[in-house]
């Protein structure tokens, strides 16, 4: 039987290799949309940096997590790198494409699923915070820099039922970890 240690190393080990599928989705839908002529020359560019560093972060955790001399430590720094490179992109999309009314909420569940992998519900609980706190400032950033594409209550409405989607998501990620003694 595989020991604490060894298991959290291979389940970071596959999380990165899922995410070299997400950055080929990224790269599909970039590609996809920058020849349809849907978005603008810049904000393919931006697309681009994304997942490139997207693929960059995953190729790095993926290769020092193949590394058997890390430590279990190490291997939790290397899955939080993982979880708010995640959250990075996630609320680069939301404000890239017009923040409250962005579809891209959806991709802060990588980080909370992705967290669940610690078995550890605090660390589910503390993602889903992180999650909530950077889609807020996405958000309102938009809002602010981008006025009147929308109303205050719209505004705070959204946040507020989203974050607490959020939430949910985040216990029922918890729900499925045992509890610890």
């Amino acid at each position: 039987m595989p020991t604490k240690k060894n298991q959290l190393r291979c389940n970071v080990i596959r999380v990165s290799k899922i995410h070299f599928v997400f950055v080929a989705l990224l790269v599909g839908q970039t590609i996809l949309y920058d020849s349809a002529q849907l978005i603008a020359p810049e904000t393919v560019f931006r697309r681009w940096i994304m997942a490139a560093a997207l693929l960059v972060i995953a190729t790095g955790i993926w290769y020092f997590a193949k590394n058997k001399s890390t430590s279990q430590y190490q291997d939790k720094m290397l899955l939080f790198t993982l979880i708010l490179t995640d959250i990075a992109l996630a609320s680069y999309s939301v404000y890239s494409q017009r923040g409250m009314a962005s579809r891209a909420v959806l991709l802060y569940a990588i980080p909370i699923l992705v967290s669940a992998i610690l078995m550890k519900r605090t660390a589910t609980y503390a993602v889903a915070a992180l999650c909530i706190a950077a889609y807020t400032l996405a958000a309102i950033s938009y809002f602010v820099f981008n006025f009147n594409e929308g109303y205050k209550v719209e505004l705070y409405g959204e946040i507020g039922f989203y974050s607490i989607l959020l939430l949910l998501l985040a216990g029922l990620v918890s729900s499925i970890i045992p509890k610890t003694k």
